[in-house]
């Protein structure tokens, strides 16, 4: 009865203290994320479509949603009604970098300054006084930057100022109602691509670039090599020195460790070998541990081996190992002594029966000695047809089985 009662009370210290322990593991995370990006237009949104994709085949369900650009992303994630953003470097407040997490930056940004070819050539951003020019749409991070820009210089901010997006401001452009206007947006993009070989448009070499990055850490002086974007047509036609930011991947507090984890692998898993992005370089927000534990350290050992989140759920559960072994060692250790009750009973439980028929035999007469014998050979036959003990057991087996045959034995050489 003491190995039983010990035996319960640690099965229910165990079950116990699973249960608690269970209850400290964070929940599993709602497959879901809502990503934030800037026009369709934009790069953004392209990536956006990308890692879409790639986290679907996870069977996370991926929602976009287009913004004005990097101040109302911002916004959007602060207020927690986007899981991830897309956000232009420089445009993040102080109470962004406290409440928010960068997952990874992901490229550079070039801030394009395009202006009507017909104006004199334009090296310092004073030049364009007098001018019609876009600064881009509010809200969007063009404006943010070119607004900081601006600020150091002394181009006169007045009623030629216009808030644009590139969409519009290059199809003002082209009816003579704009004479210049800003965009950030990558080299990649088509629209890009277009304005480029528009021959009636010049984009302006920033003289004074590795100033403005001074004065701005979160810029950098960023050149463009002639014939870089096509060499076919020699575009550009000369090397032109730009400012670009970072391209970064943001989140907020509420996102679960393991989302960003797969958000930073699909990051990693889209860039190519050599490249320096995604990286945890470049942040103006400071960096989710998440991201930098991936991004230092790459797959872990059991992503190697299970799909994502089998491993993550593994991962969730482990820390429960330790004391869960701290209570089934003891568990383990009961069990050798039950299985060895549990074999040698099989065998003891036959000696009640033989005690039963035996009890006395001594003051039998002749016909209950002859009963008894009859009985116990029966008994014999018995255990051998039902008893079944392992074989390190045995010879507790035939131990019954010989004490049977010795009172059989000693019945028969009873004188009368």
């Amino acid at each position: 009865m003491k190995f039983f009662l010990r035996l319960g009370i640690l099965l229910f210290l165990f079950v116990t203290f699973f249960i608690y322990l269970y209850t400290l593991v964070e929940p599993a995370p709602i497959k879901k994320i809502t990503i934030a990006t800037g026009r369709d237009v934009g790069v953004y949104y392209k990536y956006a479509l990308n890692y879409k994709k790639l986290l679907e085949e996870e069977g996370i369900d991926v929602t976009i949603i287009e913004t004005a650009g990097s101040p109302e992303t911002l916004k959007l994630l602060n207020e927690k009604r986007v899981d991830v953003g897309f956000v232009q470097s420089g445009t993040a407040t102080e109470e962004d970098k406290k409440q928010l997490k960068s997952i990874a930056s992901l490229y550079f940004e070039p801030l394009w300054l395009f202006y009507r070819a017909s104006l004199d050539k334009v090296e310092y951003l004073s030049e364009l006084n007098g001018t019609r020019i876009s600064i881009g749409e509010i809200g969007s991070g063009t404006t943010a930057l070119s607004k900081k820009i601006l600020a150091q210089t002394d181009l006169n901010i007045d009623s030629k100022v216009f808030h644009f997006n590139i969409r519009d401001s290059y199809e003002y452009f082209k009816n003579n109602q704009l004479d210049a206007f800003f965009t950030v947006l990558s080299s990649k993009s088509e629209l890009i691509q277009e304005m480029l070989k528009d021959k009636s448009l010049n984009l302006a070499d920033i003289k004074r670039a590795k100033a403005f990055t001074q004065y701005f850490p979160f810029l950098k002086e960023y050149t463009i090599y002639e014939g870089s974007l096509d060499l076919k047509k020699n575009i550009p036609r000369t090397d032109i020195k730009l400012l670009a930011t970072t391209a970064t991947l943001v989140t907020h507090k509420g996102v679960d460790n393991s989302l960003v984890r797969l958000v930073t692998m699909k990051l990693k898993q889209n860039s190519k070998e050599g490249d320096i992005f995604p990286s945890q370089k470049y942040l103006e927000i400071p960096i989710h541990k998440a991201s930098e534990k991936y991004l230092l350290h790459g797959d872990s050992v059991l992503e190697k081996i299970f799909p994502y989140w089998i491993a993550s759920n593994i991962d969730r559960l482990k820390f429960l190992l330790i004391p869960l072994l701290t209570l089934l060692i003891p568990l383990f250790k009961s069990l050798v002594p039950l299985y060895r009750w549990r074999s040698r009973a099989k065998v003891y439980r036959w000696y009640r029966k033989l005690d039963e028929i035996s009890e006395d035999w001594e003051s039998f007469d002749h016909k209950k000695l002859e009963l008894a014998q009859k009985k116990l050979e029966e008994l014999s036959q018995e255990i051998r047809s039902k008893t079944d003990v392992p074989l390190s057991f045995r010879w507790e087996y035939h131990t019954l089985q010989h004490h049977i045959d010795n009172v059989i034995e000693r019945m028969s050489s009873k004188d009368f």
